[in-house]
């Protein structure tokens, strides 16, 4: 019985060691392959020094990057895991400071368990800082929050005591402990009630504050109640089962302002598969330093908690950019050196386009230099390119071979540091855009600069290749017509495309001009039959057109950027002096009769317009004859028509009277007659005062003369 018990009590320890070792499967193995590109993490993290801590710093296995490692916080049951910044790498509240880097939380989705942390921290502990378990490590603490496994404790005191003190953290949670009832009270497995998913959130584990004790009751057998603890989240952001644990590397970037002491955090904000930049969901909170720097030292170390109980993810992080140790970016800039435009996003590109791709690189500040930074170039498709070089902020320079170049991928080691001294590094890409016969879109491309201390990305834009393409235009009217004054004209033309190219006529603009202004814009009707005969028609409307010579020239454009050559067409309108517009009748004003003589007024329905069009120079002459005015019951009216010049007046009869000489100019000359008159001059009525009551007409005939120069 002895020697059974023994046994017994042998593979039990066998057992809980077993569950505190590192331990590997296949989702493991997968997420250290399939790693994004990051920095070795030598001198950045230490591990937490307390006995049960199982965090490490590992190498990953991904063939496409170089120099990586991960921080493994958490990959097996019942682990507590601290990877701490170094003294060196403290994280300086006093500067604005950013990070970012790639986190993985396994694959088992609603199975996961419990997550990690990002932790700010001045625990007098320092490395050795850690909730205090009690047997077992409590999984919802996540490595940093309160131990709730004292069902009588009615306050939040004694909960917070139990976490890493003076600190601040932001929580990826993948586990939601929601129990409430009195049966679960004491077991750590309530934080999250209210909430309904996995999620990220912030707050002080070490503060009071931070924490509700709720009370949870049983009436049978007999009746008991005991406590339970619930965790205030901010900055929430969340979402499904599979939110976090999915298999999947998520990136998170931080920024910290000094100035407002605030810190924003933005989540899934880059592609895990192409590493292009996007969207995510950002948060900004208000840090109380005094709680995490009581000091006001202006220094906290900073790093990555986890725990896990029966059930685990695993729990990775890749860096990127560390706080304070190298400050640099990356942009990407795709010029037409066609037009010199800076392409932007959703722009578009014509085939056979000459362009420059330009990555710039920039040291901002840090406590290294950038050095032996290598860029892994992801290069756009359909740019053909033909030369790369790079050129450094101190005037030095560096070729590239091209030759690298396999798949639109190409790797560059830069030959310089970049520092203060040196803060900039621009690589060029110059070449032509792909002769497409079609649109193509063309998706951005993220490209990744990466070195010991330091990775940056840039993504270049997406945008649309067109194809450039032969249009011409054919008049099928010949070079020019001529036109009579007031005649429109019109103009036949086509419109070719080369041969395999799917245009039809409403793709096709046409664009006029006349004498220098734009005539309305029209696109090719269809012709009912075959829609790509590109027949059109410009109709020019005789008051548009001017005497002597217009020029009419015509261009046409597809949905891609490709202008045709230009037709020219000239219209001749013929010179000639005529009337432009005479009035079909004309009246007096309606006068009441005193018996006396009396001078009547003309009504505003006077129109006479004389248009030369006649070379400059040429003269014209306006004559007027007139009949005596007759009412319409045969009475002969008793006054006449005259013509008054000033001073002088001349009665209008049958012989003809000169009332008005002009001369052509250079541009077509068109004269109001009527408007040079005043009230009291041009034509006037004058009756005397035996004038009987009545409507009276006469006619008024007018002769255009060409005078000789």
């Amino acid at each position: 019985m002895k020697v059974k018990v023994w046994i017994g009590i042998l593979v039990g320890l066998g057992l809980i060691g077993l569950s505190g070792v590192a331990r590997a499967d296949a989702d493991y193995d997968q997420a250290l392959k399939t790693a994004p590109q990051g920095i070795s993490l030598a001198q950045i993290f230490t591990p937490g020094t307390t006995a049960n801590n199982t965090a490490a710093v590992v190498a990953t296995t991904n063939p496409n990057i170089t120099g990586t490692q991960a921080a493994r916080v958490n990959n097996g049951k019942k682990q507590f895991g601290a990877l701490w910044s170094t003294e060196a790498n403290a994280f300086d509240l006093d500067q604005n400071q950013s990070a970012s880097m790639w986190l993985y939380f396994g694959n088992t989705g609603k199975k996961a368990a419990d997550g990690m942390a990002l932790v700010l921290q001045n625990d007098d502990r320092e490395l050795a800082a850690t909730p205090t378990f009690g047997k077992t490590v409590s999984g919802e603490t996540l490595g940093v929050w309160g131990v709730d496994t004292d069902k009588k404790q009615s306050t939040p005191t004694k909960v917070a005591a139990s976490a890493i003190q003076n600190s601040w953290a932001l929580e990826f949670d993948t586990h939601l402990n929601t129990s409430t009832n009195y049966g679960n009270t004491g077991d750590a497995d309530s934080f999250d009630v209210g909430l309904n998913g996995p999620h990220l959130a912030t707050n002080y584990p070490g503060e009071a504050s931070s924490y509700e004790m709720e009370r949870a009751v049983t009436y049978f057998p007999i009746y008991s109640s005991g406590y339970y603890a619930t965790q205030k989240h901010e900055g929430v952001i969340s979402g499904g089962n599979t939110f976090l644990s999915n298999g999947t590397w998520h990136h998170l970037s931080l920024d910290w302002d000094a100035n407002t002491q605030a810190m924003t955090y933005v989540f899934d904000d880059k592609d895990p598969a192409t590493g292009v930049v996007q969207p995510g969901k950002q948060v900004t909170v208000d840090v109380d330093v005094t709680k995490i720097d009581p000091l006001k030292t202006g220094q906290v170390r900073w790093g990555f908690t986890g725990a896990t109980g029966d059930s685990y993810e695993n729990n990775l992080v890749v860096m990127e950019e560390v706080p304070g140790l190298v400050d640099a970016s990356a942009k990407a800039k795709l010029t037409n050196q066609r037009t010199s435009a800076v392409v932007t996003d959703g722009d578009t590109l014509k085939g056979r386009d000459p362009f420059q791709l330009d990555y710039q690189l920039s040291y901002v500040a840090g406590k290294q230099d950038w050095q032996d930074v290598t860029a892994h170039l992801n290069l756009p498709d359909q740019l053909v390119y033909q030369k790369v070089w790079v050129t450094y902020a101190d005037g030095s320079s560096q070729a590239i071979d091209l030759q690298g170049l396999t798949d639109n991928q190409l790797n560059v080691a830069l030959n310089r540091s970049l520092s203060t001294k040196n803060p900039t590094a621009t690589i060029s890409l110059t070449g032509e855009a792909a002769d497409v016969k079609s649109p193509v879109t063309v998706s951005a491309s993220g490209s990744t600069f990466s070195a010991v201390n330091g990775v940056v990305t840039a993504d270049t834009v997406a945008f649309t290749l067109n194809p450039t393409l032969e249009l011409h235009l054919a008049s099928l009217s010949g070079s020019g017509i001529m036109v009579k004054p007031n005649e429109s004209a019109t103009m036949k033309g086509l419109a070719v495309v080369p041969d395999g190219v799917n245009l039809s006529n409403s793709d096709i603009q046409v664009r006029p001009l006349l004498n220098g202004t734009a005539l309305p814009e029209f696109t090719i009707p269809d012709d009912g039959g075959d829609n790509t005969s590109g027949l059109f028609t410009v109709q020019i409307p005789a008051e548009k057109l001017r005497a002597g010579e217009n020029r009419l020239t015509v261009t046409a454009s597809d949905p891609y950027g490709n202008v045709s050559n230009q037709l020219k067409f000239t219209i001749t309108v013929s010179r000639q002096l005529t009337f432009h517009t005479v009035a079909e009748k004309s009246s007096f004003a309606p006068t009441e009769l005193t018996g006396t003589n009396q001078q009547v007024k003309r009504t505003a329905d006077w129109q006479l317009k004389v248009l030369d069009t006649r070379e400059a120079g040429a003269k014209w002459s306006l004559q007027v004859t007139g009949t005596p005015f007759v009412s319409t019951e045969g009475q002969q009216l008793a006054g006449d028509v005259y013509y008054h010049d000033g001073t002088d007046r001349t009665l209008v009869s049958s012989t003809p009277i000169a009332i008005h000489q002009g001369e052509a100019a250079d541009e077509d000359q068109l004269t109001d007659v009527v408007d040079t008159w005043a009230d009291d001059t041009g034509l006037l009525l004058e009756v005397s005062g035996g004038t009987v009551a009545g409507t009276y007409e006469g006619t008024l005939t007018w002769t255009l003369n060409d005078v000789p120069a």
